[in-house]
C-alpha cells in the first residue's frame, strides 16, 4: 500500500509515518489488522483532516489511531443509514413517473422514446443521450432478466419494467424532460412539492446516494448543486450569511432536508430515529456536525411541518 507522496510502504512503515506524524498508536497490530481490512488511502486520506493542525500539517497533540478509525465507522454507518432512505425514494420516484408518463403517453418503447413526449428545448442531444441509455438497459449485453423477457415475448418493454433498470441518476435526467403537467402529477404525489424544487432535491439525492453506494466518504460532502431555499430552512431558522443559507443547500443536511420532503411521514420518522442514533452512538464533535450542515436545532426538522 502507499502513504505519503505515493511511495509504496508496507504495513510497519505505515505506522512509522503515521507516528512520526504525531499520531498515537497503541496497538500496532490491531492498528495493521485495520489497515489491511480498510486501507491507508480509505481511512487515513480520507478522514485524518478533521484531526491535522493545518499550521503543521501533523496530528492535534492527542489523537489516536482509534479516533481516525471511529470516524471512518461513524461515516460508514451515516453512508448505510442514507442510502437505505434514498432507496425508498428512488422506488417511489420510479414509480410515480412510469405511471404518469404512460398514463399521458402511453407505456410502450415508442412512446417513452418519442421526442415529442417531452419538453426538452435545445437540450436535444441530452435527450439522445437518454435514449441510448434506455437502449443500454434493454438491448444490452448486461439486460436484465425482466428486460429480455419482455423483449423476447412481447416485443416491447413497458416503462414501469424499464424504470426498475434506470439508476437513480437517469429517471431524475427523464424527470428534467417530462413536460410541466406530467411534471405536476408527479410532484402531487409528494405533497405538491414545486417542479423545480423536486428536480434540485433528485439532484443531490443522487450525488449522495453515488457517494454511499461507492463508499465514499459522506460526512463532509459539498455538492456541485444545490437545493433551493424551502420552508425547511425558514422554520429551522437555519442562519444566513447575507441572503445564502449557512446549512442545508449543498451540504449533507441538505439530503436530510430532501428525505424530509420525498419520503412519507413513517419513512422519515424511521430515518430520523435511525440518524439519531447513530449521532449518539459516535457523539461527533459539534464541528463535525457543522461540516456535515447540521445547524444546532437539526432534530427539530422531525417535527416542523414542510407542506
Amino acid at each position: 500500500m502507499a502513504a505519503g507522496r505515493n511511495i509504496f510502504m508496507d504495513y510497519t512503515a505505515q505506522i512509522q509515518h503515521l507516528k512520526n506524524q504525531n499520531l498515537n498508536i497503541e496497538d500496532n497490530n490491531l492498528a495493521i489488522y485495520i489497515l489491511n481490512k480498510i486501507g491507508y488511502y480509505g481511512l487515513i486520506n480520507g478522514y485524518k483532516e478533521v484531526f491535522k493542525d493545518p499550521a503543521t500539517n501533523h496530528y492535534i497533540s492527542g489523537t489516536t489511531f482509534n479516533d481516525i478509525h471511529h470516524m471512518y465507522l461513524f461515516d460508514a454507518d451515516l453512508r448505510a443509514a442514507f442510502l437505505k432512505y434514498i432507496l425508498i425514494v428512488e422506488k417511489n420516484i420510479k414509480s410515480s413517473i412510469s405511471y404518469h408518463f404512460s398514463d399521458l403517453y402511453g407505456n410502450s418503447m415508442t412512446d417513452y422514446q418519442n421526442p415529442t413526449n417531452y419538453d426538452y428545448g435545445k437540450q436535444q442531444n441530452q435527450i439522445r443521450i437518454l435514449y441510448k441509455k434506455m437502449n443500454q438497459k434493454i438491448y444490452g449485453k448486461n439486460a436484465s432478466q425482466q428486460v429480455k423477457h419482455h423483449l423476447s415475448l412481447y416485443h416491447d418493454v413497458p416503462l414501469w419494467v424499464l424504470t426498475t433498470d434506470l439508476t437513480l441518476g437517469e429517471i431524475t435526467s427523464m424527470y428534467r424532460y417530462l413536460k410541466g403537467h406530467c411534471k405536476t402529477l408527479v410532484c402531487n404525489d409528494f405533497y405538491q412539492i414545486g417542479r423545480a424544487e423536486l428536480g434540485k432535491m433528485l439532484v443531490i439525492l443522487t450525488k449522495t446516494r453515488n457517494i454511499c453506494a461507492h463508499g465514499n466518504r459522506l460526512f463532509n460532502v459539498q455538492h456541485g448543486n444545490a437545493i433551493m431555499d424551502c420552508k425547511a430552512h425558514t422554520k429551522l431558522r437555519i442562519p444566513k450569511t447575507g441572503t445564502l443559507y449557512n446549512y442545508g443547500k449543498s451540504d449533507l443536511f441538505a439530503t436530510v432536508i430532501s428525505l424530509k420532503y420525498l419520503l412519507d411521514i413513517l419513512d422519515f420518522r424511521m430515518f430520523y430515529y435511525d440518524l439519531k442514533k447513530i449521532i449518539k452512538n459516535y457523539n461527533p464533535s459539534l464541528d463535525t456536525l457543522h461540516t456535515m450542515g447540521f445547524p444546532t436545532n437539526w432534530m427539530s426538522i422531525l417535527r416542523i411541518k414542510v407542506y
